[in-house]
């Protein structure tokens, strides 16, 4: 059942993982379809053998202190260190996790109202949102309400349980964009037209090798059309983004095969059909404020205690050195934050925390008990972000995570961010200083390196950053001081660095760090090693990594998609809609009818009812109940096709119901097809798949 302290938490969940996983590990459940199922639920493979990353889901990043201790029992009892992580995308994450032990770990989060659902997969990810939600002077509305709604909206919803690829959403609370939105899949960003509230969208944004900055959907749309727009991106994406080649599967390919122009379109189709499904809200979800300052004049890389818009609140940064959070300080600091009526803290994509709500004669005390437990605020110069790179990532290059505590933004506050390889965990591409790991060869010799990315904001009014030279690894601390020191000698008054960056050039800094990205041969013996490591740099092959995802098996996807027909039949039907609700079930009988074609091997393309009833009582003439389901399947397309020439809504509520036993009959057909052992695969050990 779904629980009351989290809403995106189905106890369900925890039984049917462990029948999987149970079914895994006696060799009954094919290795790609249980990385499939253990992936949907945020349990990643590990670089070492049979351990795991569980990734847990926390839209906008707010928890609160119960949930602090909730995340220290959790590694204490299940996971092989005594710390978890703050990711990017504002998740906490654990690592060292055995397999046989998520489970056990799944149970215990979900007593702390803590969630992993969908914090993994070809899902909808974790939502970012602005650092200073809820309380920005520059803000139009809390922005929190609609990350809550959406995030609510779209777990365990058909369309998005099984999508080609992950979608990344993100929620600004104004047009400054502080979420990133120009390199999301798609970016929300509020904004009023006329005095009236909405929002502004922008899609098809991504970072990873091939980063691409979004374009502008839709100018403006009322608040109240929100979901049905979000939900027309994501329909587009599932119909047309590719399956076969997950490398080219996301949103921002498909502004390359159709074109923006073309994408728009596509997106418009959806949308009319979701929008007219959805019933819009009358009323606003929440309260829109009549904003004070400018978004510009808000800095949200805070360092000190900053006020929030409500009279005697501030908002108390904490630095979190590399995102890591020890058991020990999980629970010190609940303990503190619940003495002190502290109930809302927010993790931030710099892998730090806030606390929100802080009275103004409470700063002071607070501060100094937060120094007892180790944690201070924020300094000038340590925005430096890394992913875990070859600590225990399987597409890890490079040692990121060895690398950042040598790395500062110096004076400038310059934000750094270090990716192990080519796939963007550290927004390296959106940062004043980004490098990406990769090995490099020179005099027939394999030199760690980094590829330099430099001026990204990911800003609706920014952009990607401009490539730089590849700088060998033990060379990269003299390259960010040589880049921060040049700045400050050369940029003009008030001049940022990304805006000196482009005046100078790509040729500027190929000249300025020639010295440091040659190799002579006489260097190789200093060069071939990682930033304080003794051991020779090698490239391992760990076979692919899980930030992929796992395809669902076809048939589920089928049957996913038939969920969802009937979804919009329910809906179309309840707004008097008959003819869109006739061709929904039409739609959720033919999918439900492929599914059992895809489980046979045989053509699940077809689409005429003049094929498919042949095909399935050709497939299906054992068992008695067979041949009973196929003959009420033919009366039921018989009657929607008499349906849809009267339109008789008094006859819809039977042929709901008809089209649901069908479909909840296939689905059950299938699931007994995925309960027999797999024919030809050996059984395979760990987290494998």
């Amino acid at each position: 059942m779904t629980t009351a302290s989290n809403p995106l938490i189905d106890t369900k969940d925890f039984d049917e993982y462990e029948q999987y996983l149970q079914a895994f590990l006696q060799g009954n459940l094919d290795p790609n379809r249980f990385a499939a199922i253990r992936l949907n639920l945020g349990i990643y493979a590990q670089r070492q053998d049979g351990m795991c990353m569980v990734r847990a889901k926390l839209p906008g990043g707010r928890l609160h202190p119960r949930q602090l201790l909730g995340f220290a029992q959790a590694a204490e009892q299940h996971a092989g260190t005594d710390s978890v992580h703050i990711t990017t995308r504002q998740d906490i994450q654990f690592h060292f996790v055995p397999l046989i032990k998520t489970p056990a770990l799944q149970r215990t989060l979900g007593e702390y109202g803590i969630a992993t659902r969908e914090a993994g997969g070809n899902t909808v990810r974790n939502i970012t949102s602005c650092p200073l939600a809820g309380a920005c002077p520059a803000e139009h509305v809390d922005i929190n309400a609609y990350v809550e709604r959406v995030a609510r909206h779209f777990i365990r919803h058909p369309l998005t349980a099984a999508m080609p690829r992950k979608f990344k959403l993100s929620f600004s609370g104004c047009e400054s964009d502080c979420a990133n939105g120009l390199v999301h899949d798609l970016g929300i960003i509020a904004t009023r037209n006329g005095g009236r509230p909405g929002f502004r969208l922008l899609a098809g944004g991504g970072l990873g090798g091939k980063p691409r900055e979004a374009i502008l959907l839709e100018s403006f749309i009322e608040e109240n059309q929100l979901i049905p727009a979000i939900e027309a991106v994501l329909s587009v994406h599932d119909k047309y983004s590719d399956r076969k080649r997950k490398m080219r599967s996301r949103v921002k390919f498909l502004l390359d095969k159709f074109g923006p122009e073309g994408f728009i379109e596509k997106y418009r189709i959806e949308y009319a059909r979701t929008a007219n499904a959805y019933s819009a809200e009358t009323e606003p979800l929440t309260a829109w404020r009549q904003r004070s300052v400018e978004g510009n004049q808000i800095d949200t890389a805070l360092r000190a205690p900053t006020a929030q818009h409500k009279a005697d609140l501030n908002i108390l940064p904490i630095s979190v050195p590399d995102g890591t959070l020890s058991t020990k300080t999980l629970r010190n600091l609940a303990h503190l934050l619940i003495r002190e009526g502290l109930h809302d803290i927010r993790t931030t994509v710099d892998q730090n925390l806030s606390i929100f709500n802080v009275p103004t004669d409470r700063l002071g005390h607070l501060t100094v008990a937060l120094r007892e437990l180790g944690l201070k605020l924020p300094r000038c110069g340590d925005r430096v972000v890394s992913c875990p790179g070859t600590a225990t990532c399987p597409l890890g290059i490079t040692a990121s995570r060895q690398m950042a505590p040598r790395l500062s933004g110096g004076s400038g506050d310059l934000s750094v961010r270090i990716n192990g390889c080519q796939n963007g965990c550290a927004n390296a591409t959106i940062s004043d200083i980004g490098l990406y790991g990769k090995g490099r060869r020179h005099h027939g010799r394999l030199v760690p390196s980094y590829t330099l990315q430099l001026g990204g904001d990911g800003s609706e009014d920014g952009g990607i950053g401009i490539n730089g030279p590849d700088i060998p690894a033990v060379r990269v601390p003299s390259a960010v001081t040589l880049l921060h020191d040049s700045y400050h000698a050369d940029r003009l008054d008030n001049e940022s660095f990304r805006d000196w960056v482009r005046r100078e050039g790509r040729a500027y800094f190929d000249q300025l760090l020639g010295h440091l990205s040659r190799v002579g041969p006489m260097e190789l013996p200093f060069l071939t090693r990682e930033y304080g490591d003794s051991s020779v740099f090698k490239v391992e092959s760990l076979g692919v990594g899980e930030c992929a995802g796992a395809q669902a098996a076809p048939a589920d996807k089928l049957l996913l998609n038939a969920r969802y027909e009937a979804d919009l039949s329910i809906a179309f039907a309840a707004k008097n809609k008959q003819a869109d609700a006739g061709e929904s079930l039409e739609n959720q009988l033919v999918y439900s009818a492929q599914a059992l074609l895809e489980i046979q091997g045989l053509d699940a393309s077809l689409t005429r009812v003049e094929q498919l009833l042949p095909a399935l009582r050709a497939a299906y003439p054992e068992h008695p109940e067979h041949p009973d389901q196929l003959d009420r399947l033919e009366q039921l397309f018989s009657e929607l096709d008499t349906f849809r020439s009267t339109l008789d809504e008094l006859q819809m509520a039977r042929l709901i119901s008809a089209a649901e036993q069908f479909t909840v009959w296939a689905e059950s057909v299938v699931g007994e097809h995925h309960k027999r052992p797999p024919a030809t695969e050996q059984r395979r050990s760990g987290t494998d798949g």
